[in-house]
């Protein structure tokens, strides 16, 4: 229950204790301070009591008297400053601070009446909440709290019982009671807090978290610890598996980020939490420097390893000055120092590493889990998290890049090709899915499209998807499905390395009729189009059906959403499939038999 929620008074004239029995004894019609009526209890809790009262010196006026628990003086000087700090700014969504006054042994802080009750008690009478109304009360909290974080002051208990409401509906934070303190309710805590690790008492992180599993409930109705023991939510949190997957995409993006098992990988202040809710995305910064410094980083871990500490330690320290946050650049710049021991500064490149990235992870490798899996949402979250220790992994930005594609996050897509394209020219993959982002996001006219010579194009990922987008009749519609996107050929980081050097794989089709189709060309198309490689004359089959990717034992079949689909026997196919021998696949009503190989095709 809300400590300062307008709940129902006793009956008059009941006397009753506070949670201990040294607390003065208060009832209904005593008058305290001389100037403050009880007319009624409004909660209980490990702080105290608090009740309602009637200022006698200003009819009408009711007012809400927290009854503080023991607590040492120093404490209560602390908490009276930051009681008193917020009240001189007088902000309108923070439950307002009147004064205080003793009480026998007890302090009495004297605090605004919110009258719509709390958000707990919301949430508990009606269930879960409106998205629009959780985002509309969302702003209104993230600009509270982003005021109070800029004058050095951390909540450290938000939670729907502190979140409460005026008589005319707007909403308030209260109960600033454990601000700046290692306190607070458990169920909200961020994972730093119960591993025990250290946390700087003003670091607003903690809060960020808080709100997030807040925001959490009021969409879904329910804590997502809920019913959990105290180590099986920690490891829940860890695990990081509980923002709901019914939600909007871009909200368990959001919520993922904010929710964070490790902080610094969170939303660093509540305004990018804001912003991100306002732009319904999270912003990722694309920082070529970062991939820079890493690839200095693995040059000096290089030298490192023959033993030419002079060279290593030049190349981690230009590193650095590239890109100051860069992990690995750190670690190998506290090796350099380690190895020829000098011990103080090694402590403090690794300190600085650590307190950057203090876990390791496998996040790549879960990622790309998800991303197979369809759960986009927790894939970005993994893959940004990997990313941001291993910079230069390209395999990983393109499984990035694979997420925003699938999503639809096209212009995020184009910009992050763009950007690895600049500093990397390892793998061509990028300019084709630069390409698909870009011609999914309008970012091409029809007359840009029709001026583009084919012959001049060396990808032949690329002649695909050109040839798909400006054909005439189209295999795809604009208004409905299959959509452009469905029939567009997306290039795997694999797909583009060595294949000048790698030997030619011959790949077989044999058809209908019993005649064989041969290629060894990387991408073979199959469809009712005459414009296809492989033709199937039926209406079965779709004008774009189907697509082969042909490397040297990497062969992959793509099914680009026909009406009647494929299916390799029993089970349709989803996306993509991995080719290995020889296998029979019905293509709308069509049998074809594919051999990875000519020579299996018997």
């Amino acid at each position: 229950m809300s400590v300062l929620a307008g709940q129902s008074a006793l009956p008059g004239g009941e006397g009753f204790r506070g949670c201990f029995q040294d607390v003065p004894v208060i009832a209904i019609g005593n008058k305290l301070d001389g100037k403050y009526l009880v007319v009624g209890r409004l909660g209980s809790g490990g702080f105290g009591e608090v009740f309602l009262a009637e200022d006698v010196a200003i009819p009408g006026r009711q007012l809400a008297l927290k009854v503080l628990s023991a607590k040492s003086a120093g404490d209560h000087g602390d908490l009276i400053w930051e009681m008193r700090t917020l009240a001189k700014f007088n902000h309108p969504a923070i439950v307002g601070f009147h004064h205080h006054f003793q009480h026998g042994d007890r302090l009495v802080l004297v605090m605004e009446f919110c009258a719509g009750g709390s958000l707990h008690d919301r949430l508990d009478a009606a269930g879960p909440v409106t998205q629009d109304e959780v985002f509309r009360w969302a702003a209104v909290l993230f600009e509270a709290m982003a005021f109070v974080h800029d004058k050095g002051i951390v909540h450290h208990d938000i939670k729907p019982a502190n979140i409460l409401f005026s008589q005319d509906g707007g909403i308030k934070l209260g109960d600033f009671g454990v601000a700046n303190r290692d306190g607070g309710t458990r169920r909200y805590m961020a994972p730093e807090m119960l591993l025990g690790e250290a946390v700087t008492r003003t670091d607003p992180r903690v809060d960020i978290y808080a709100l997030a599993l807040t925001l959490i409930e009021m969409l879904s109705g329910e804590h997502p610890f809920e019913g959990l023991s105290p180590a099986d939510s920690l490891k829940r949190r860890i695990a990081h598996d509980f923002v709901p997957r019914d939600l909007p995409r871009w909200v368990q993006d959001i919520l993922l980020r904010a929710s964070h098992p490790t902080p610094e990988l969170r939303f660093q202040k509540m305004a990018d939490f804001a912003e991100a809710i306002a732009a319904k995305h999270v912003p990722y910064v694309f920082d070529g420097k970062r991939i820079k410094a890493h690839a200095l980083a693995e040059k000096a871990e290089a030298q490192l390893l023959k033993k030419k500490w002079k060279a290593a330690e030049n190349l981690a320290s230009h590193a650095l000055r590239v890109c100051p946050e860069s992990t690995m650049a750190l670690v190998v710049a506290g090796r350099c120092h380690l190895m020829v021991r000098r011990t103080r500064q090694a402590r403090e490149y690794l300190s600085r590493a650590l307190g950057i990235n203090p876990r390791m992870h496998v996040q790549k490798e879960l990622g790309w889990l998800n991303l197979e899996e369809g759960n986009l949402p927790t894939a970005i979250s993994l893959l940004g998290d990997h990313l941001d220790r291993n910079a230069s992994d390209f395999e990983a930005w393109n499984l990035l890049l694979r997420c925003f594609f699938l999503s639809g996050r096209y212009e995020a897509g184009e910009k992050l090709a763009q950007m690895v394209m600049r500093v990397s020219s390892a793998n061509e993959c990028f300019r084709n899915n630069r390409f698909v982002c870009r011609l999914l996001n309008d970012g091409y006219s029809a007359r840009e499209l029709a001026d583009i010579d084919a012959t001049e194009i060396v990808s032949p990922f690329i002649v695909f998807n050109l040839t798909v987008a400006r054909e005439s009749p189209s295999s795809w519609q604009a208004d409905g499905p299959p959509f452009l996107r469905d029939k567009l050929l997306f290039q795997e980081y694999g797909w583009g390395l060595g294949r000048s050097s790698a030997k030619l794989n011959t790949l077989a089709v044999r058809m209908p009729d019993g005649s064989a189709f041969e290629s060894a060309a990387p991408v073979i198309s199959i469809g009712k189009l005459a414009s296809n490689d492989v033709v199937l004359a039926s209406p079965s089959v779709s004008r774009r059906h189907a697509v082969i990717v042909n490397f040297a034992n990497d062969v992959w079949l793509h099914d680009l959403g026909g009406n009647f689909g494929t299916r390799l026997g029993e089970d349709r196919v989803s996306g993509r499939i991995h080719l290995d021998g020889v296998h029979k696949l019905l293509m709308g009503r069509v049998s074809v038999e594919i051999a990875a190989q000519s020579n299996l095709l018997v």
